[in-house]
């Protein structure tokens, strides 16, 4: 493999989920302050991709279409266009010219859109970090010093492996414009018709379908907001993302306090600008989670079955609030007693959010500037 210092043009692989692509930027980053004049493009999935799209050190930002190939066989010409779309991806691919292509994703479909790619230097995970055979389709292995690793520290481990240093300050670096942080204003208005002068507070009690397993109960999230209005004069957002909407009403509905649910954002970055504007964030162990550490936004972060190190927040004042068990972490998404969850009583998390307040109270948080 050539120096990374002579890569010029550089091809990184994270397809998904929404978490996992904020928590690469960092080392993204970091190789960006080693190498100002190399030039990154990013592989990603719709899903996700807002969250790059305007970035600064992207020079370009491709779109995996998945949604097309959703059902493809039923329809001929949802078929055509699937194809379509994936021919000109692999196009965009082979001409892009690369260097190296860096896949931190690591399952089959990421390692295949490398091997696609026609680049010679293909690195990415060794198993058993590589999953599904990925690990065949790389000429350069890397291995993390530790499964445990916080996803954030396994990617910096990954360029450092490459040669580019990583010390210093962890940046995210969210392109979240003026737009964006006038987008958010339209829900947070609604702040100013609470009672109250307390601590602004977004709770995000949803997640992906797919992460079902991930929420937190919703009679602990009733108990918890009435508290903190009750108690500190909290002034409540509650947040959503799509299928979410009807989680966040339900527990809007049970209150016995006033709280505003957030309105429809156009994009995670929307989502970004409003926890921006928060003094703490609540929620699981969910892609909004990060957004809101990449805010630089206080978390109290509920964890049931997943890795409370592998998974924690990283950049921003946090506290975990789980009730570990000898099964977890796991990753049993049709568990059906959800004990881990369950276990967890709005009181714990209340204290923890008190306390994260206190702590963070007299600090001053980074302004982050947006773009324009």
């Amino acid at each position: 493999m050539n120096s990374v210092d002579k890569c010029k043009n550089i091809l990184i692989i994270r397809l998904s989920a929404i978490g996992d692509v904020v928590r690469t930027l960092p080392a993204v980053n970091a190789w960006h302050r080693h190498s100002p004049e190399t030039r990154f493009t990013w592989l990603v999935e719709p899903a996700a991709a807002s969250v790059l799209e305007g970035h600064v050190v992207l020079d370009r930002v491709l779109i995996f279409e998945r949604g097309l190939f959703s059902g493809f066989w039923r329809s001929p010409k949802r078929l055509g266009s699937a194809l379509l779309s994936l021919f000109t991806l692999l196009g965009e691919l082979r001409s892009g010219d690369f260097d190296l292509v860096v896949d931190c994703h690591g399952i089959f479909k990421s390692a295949l859109f490398a091997r696609f790619s026609g680049v010679p230097d293909r690195v990415g995970f060794a198993r058993p970090d590589a999953k599904e055979g990925s690990h065949r389709f790389y000429t350069h292995h890397f291995r993390p010093s530790s499964s445990d690793l916080n996803r954030v520290e396994r990617v910096l481990e990954f360029v450092e492996f490459l040669g580019v240093p990583s010390a210093g300050s962890v940046t995210y670096q969210l392109p979240v414009t003026a737009g964006n942080h006038q987008r958010a204003q339209t829900s947070l208005a609604g702040l100013e018709e609470l009672q109250g002068d307390g601590p602004i507070i977004a709770l995000h009690p949803g997640s992906s379908k797919k992460t079902a397993y991930k929420r937190w109960h919703q009679n602990g999230y009733v108990g918890l907001i009435n508290a903190l209005v009750e108690k500190i004069g909290a002034r409540v957002i509650l947040t959503w993302g799509p299928d979410e909407r009807e989680t966040v009403e339900l527990i809007a509905g049970n209150l016995r306090v006033p709280v505003v649910v957030a309105k429809k954002t156009s994009s995670l970055l929307d989502l970004a600008a409003i926890f921006a504007a928060c003094d703490l964030y609540v929620g699981g162990d969910t892609g909004p989670m990060h957004l809101a550490v990449a805010m630089n936004t206080p978390v109290v972060a509920i964890f049931g079955p997943t890795h409370p190190q592998v998974n924690a927040p990283y950049g921003a004042p946090y506290r975990i609030v789980r009730h570990p068990l000898p099964c977890s972490p796991c990753r049993k998404r049709s568990c059906k007693t959800q004990l881990c969850l369950e276990a967890i009583g709005w009181r714990r998390v209340y204290a923890e959010v008190e306390e994260l307040l206190d702590e963070t109270a007299n600090e001053d948080r980074e302004v982050l500037v947006p773009n324009q």
